[in-house]
């Protein structure tokens, strides 16, 4: 194509007299649909020698119209036409900000031949997990919970698909409000696959906005979901740490066969502290450590519990929690048979996963 996407967009549009674009996309639609004997003489000259069909214009190319300004600065400044149109389909402007963060970062002068290699590709698998994260939030608001609190599986014959080995990578998770840690659904799915029996049931005690039951419902899982403060409709007000000496209705012991305990993270819960103490990290173990022995009864014996943190990286500092939570597993009664770190491609997300087993009967370790 001898014109950039938007170059030959703007001039097809010259081509059509008024100041209101959308009617000069509606005139230059007209004509495209038309045959190419009736073209007038300014659209055959824009498009000779562009080398795109009919198809591609009127698909395509006239989707520009409803490009954000971000967008189409990206276009200008070599973003692929197929991933610029992806990065529009970002709802929120501050997430699209973020996505395009990269290409924006580069200096002016910098064309599309000359962007760095793979900054396309990041781009778009950016843009493909905010779109995600977009759409299951939407569907969460509109999930709603039995009277028992219990989310059925919306597709039992669904299989999730496994992530292999001990390291785990997948797309960043765009698009969670701040103060928000939710893991990515590929890492919710490789979960199910790894540790939850077809038609499995899960109980997951600090829930949140609900991420892990909205994916894991996807793939044949029944779920319960609570939190100290809900974020979503089907979010019961639950706290772990009592939960088994106050069972809120639906939760009973020996219901469930994987329990998933995802406290906020060390560097959150160290900020919600009034003061500091240097032994910080045993303080939140200990505080962790209640919230697994506090709902430790749902499981069933031999099933299995997911323990989830991240590194603290602070003031040229790292903490690392994942020792202290197996400790709280073990002094819960739980044996830790497994242990799986996902990272984010580009490296601006990590997770450790700790997998134990209760006691009783049971299979061997996950590994």
């Amino acid at each position: 194509m001898s014109r950039k996407p938007l170059a030959l967009y703007q001039a097809l549009l010259a081509t059509q007299s008024g100041d209101d674009e959308a009617a000069r996309v509606r005139g230059v639609r007209r004509i495209l649909q038309g045959e190419r004997s009736t073209w007038p003489d300014a659209v055959r000259t824009v498009l000779d020698g562009a080398g795109v069909g009919d198809g591609y214009l009127l698909r395509g190319l006239l989707s520009i119209a409803t490009f954000a300004t971000d967008v189409r600065d990206a276009l200008e400044r070599g973003l692929p036409f197929v991933v610029a149109r992806r990065v529009n389909r970002i709802a929120d402007p501050a997430v699209r900000a973020e996505v395009l963060a990269p290409l924006v970062a580069l200096p002016a002068e910098t064309g599309a031949a000359l962007l760095p290699r793979g900054l396309s590709r990041r781009i778009e698998a950016d843009a493909v997990a905010a779109i995600s994260a977009e759409r299951s939030a939407s569907m969460r608001a509109h999930i709603t919970a039995g009277p028992d609190g219990w989310l059925d599986a919306d597709d039992p014959a669904a299989s999730p698909r496994r992530l292999p080995g001990h390291v785990w990578l997948f797309s960043p998770n765009r698009g969670a409000p701040r103060g928000e840690e939710p893991l990515a659904p590929r890492v919710v799915e490789a979960l199910v696959a790894r540790l939850l029996p077809r038609g499995g049931a899960l109980v997951d005690v600090t829930a949140g906005t609900g991420t892990i039951a909205s994916v894991a419902r996807r793939f044949g899982v029944r779920s319960w979901s609570g939190d100290i403060a809900p974020a979503a409709p089907f979010v019961r007000r639950a706290d772990a740490r009592t939960l088994m000496t106050s069972p809120p209705r639906g939760v009973s012991a020996g219901c469930a066969d994987l329990l998933v305990v995802h406290p906020p993270t060390y560097a959150v819960w160290r900020r919600s502290r009034s003061s500091a103490h240097d032994d910080q990290l045993d303080l939140y173990r200990d505080d962790v450590g209640a919230m697994i022995a506090g709902s430790l009864g749902v499981v069933r014996p031999g099933r299995h519990v997911v323990v989830v943190s991240r590194p603290v990286r602070a003031t040229g500092a790292v903490w690392l929690s994942t020792s202290h939570l197996a400790e709280a597993l073990g002094d819960a009664g739980v044996r830790v048979v497994g242990y799986v770190v996902a990272v984010a491609s580009g490296g601006s997300e990590d997770w450790h996963l700790l997998i134990g087993r209760t006691q009783g009967a049971g299979g061997g370790a996950p590994g």
